[in-house]
């Protein structure tokens, strides 16, 4: 029976595209389409523009649903949950809970839902009531939570890859690793930029740093959650960075400003670690927040990056996302050259305008040759790696080229 189900699956995937043209067919004739935002985390919630440009577009009818990501602990989802609710309220933009973290699901039928864009490609982040596979029958869509610099399957061939109706990526480089790594040879992938572009480039950024009696140099540090080696590729070296970092912050207290960044999933994952705990990893965050020099931000970062002076990291993401500060930055790695491995063209030459370490003699060297002392080589480099790729295309913003595909094929 399971063999069955799953032969009848795979030939519904195979007929969706046809269904789809159909879909696209009906909602030309309709006046209003209904869009729907999914938001799991503030740090992940990469809709905002495009949210405000179709709101103000008088063919669609815009909706947001907020949704914790299930693999969250409890404290976490309620955390973001929050997060998410005072960000909208502050903006005027009206939400609705889909799922509460517990019990209580929304009918998102009930919104008559036309097209659909959820915030990870991953079958188990949203329990079955509110999952993609719910909603097969409409337009699914999606924009990359991070700037894919890996190139595997689960960047480019998850089941959401192969169902949506349209995938909105990056750069050309990543629709050339979609048609390698991807079943469906990125066939529903469009090239708008990355979505985060259009907050990079606004040209206007808030200091959200804590001030200081005297100018310091001001640091990022943010580690990647996967600290265990099961299931994905062991990728944070947070375990014995967390001393490490802590007694720099306090080693350079007079020089520097240090904000903590983690992985909205590092808090979950050090819940479950047997040396670790939701009790000590409280205390841990909350030793950030509280010294002169150092704060925790578990949310927005553009702004933070923007007004930053370097970062030390070993997520994927932010090695990218980064180098629209022109700042220097550290990536954190025992194996840089196998890293580097697994990765495709653009991941490469993101990664490549990095200094590297994979100990605290070299975070040291880092800081105070390169920040302190302003010894950074790579600047050029990394400010013409922007202007060749992390630019919107078409001289417009990630927003509009994607409203301008949507007006194309649904008008």
């Amino acid at each position: 029976m399971a063999s069955l189900i799953h032969i009848i699956k795979i030939f519904l995937v195979k007929l969706l595209p046809l269904y789809q043209w159909c879909y696209v067919k009906r909602l030309r004739f309709k006046k209003r389409i209904n869009v729907v935002f999914f938001a799991s985390s503030l740090s992940m919630w990469r809709y905002q523009h495009l949210y405000e440009v179709l709101s103000k577009h008088p063919r669609f009818n815009v909706s947001i649903l907020i949704a914790p990501a299930i693999a969250f602990s409890d404290t976490q989802k309620k955390i973001d949950i929050e997060l998410l609710k005072a960000f909208f309220t502050e903006k005027n933009m009206p939400f609705l809970i889909a799922w509460d973290g517990h019990d209580s699901f929304m009918d998102v039928k009930a919104l008559s839902p036309d097209v659909l864009f959820y915030p990870q490609p991953y079958r188990d982040f949203y329990p079955e009531p509110i999952n993609y596979h719910n909603f097969y029958n409409r337009l699914l869509c999606y924009y990359p939570y991070a700037f894919w610099c890996s190139k595997n399957y689960w960047s480019y061939d998850m089941p959401l890859h192969k169902m949506a109706w349209k995938l909105f990526y990056s750069t050309e480089l990543h629709r050339q690793d979609a048609k390698q790594c991807a079943s469906n040879k990125g066939r529903n992938v469009e090239v708008v930029g990355y979505p985060t572009a259009d907050d990079f480039l606004s040209g206007s950024h808030v200091d959200v740093w804590t001030p200081q009696s005297v100018k310091k140099k001001r640091v990022v540090w943010a580690p990647h959650f996967t600290i265990f080696t099961g299931g994905l590729v062991k990728q944070s070296n947070f375990l014995w960075m967390a001393p490490v970092m802590l007694d720099i912050a306090k080693k350079y207290f007079d020089k520097l400003q240090f904000v903590f960044k983690p992985h909205p999933r590092l808090f979950t994952e050090l819940c479950k670690h047997e040396d670790w705990g939701e009790e000590k990893a409280r205390q841990y965050y909350d030793a950030w927040a509280t010294m002169n020099n150092t704060q925790l931000q578990t949310g927005e970062f553009v702004d933070l990056f923007m007004t930053s002076d370097a970062m030390i990291h070993d997520s994927g993401s932010f090695g990218v996302e980064y180098h629209y500060s022109g700042n220097p930055v550290m990536y954190i790695a025992d194996n840089f050259e196998e890293h580097l491995s697994t990765m495709g063209d653009f991941g490469k030459l993101a990664m490549q305008l990095h200094y590297v370490g994979k100990s605290c003699e070299d975070i040291v060297r880092f800081i105070e040759d390169v920040v302190i002392a302003g010894n950074d080589p790579m600047k050029d480099e990394r400010m013409q790696f922007v202007n060749k790729y992390l630019l919107p295309p078409n001289g417009k913003t990630v927003a509009q080229n994607t409203m301008d595909i949507l007006l194309r094929e649904l008008c």
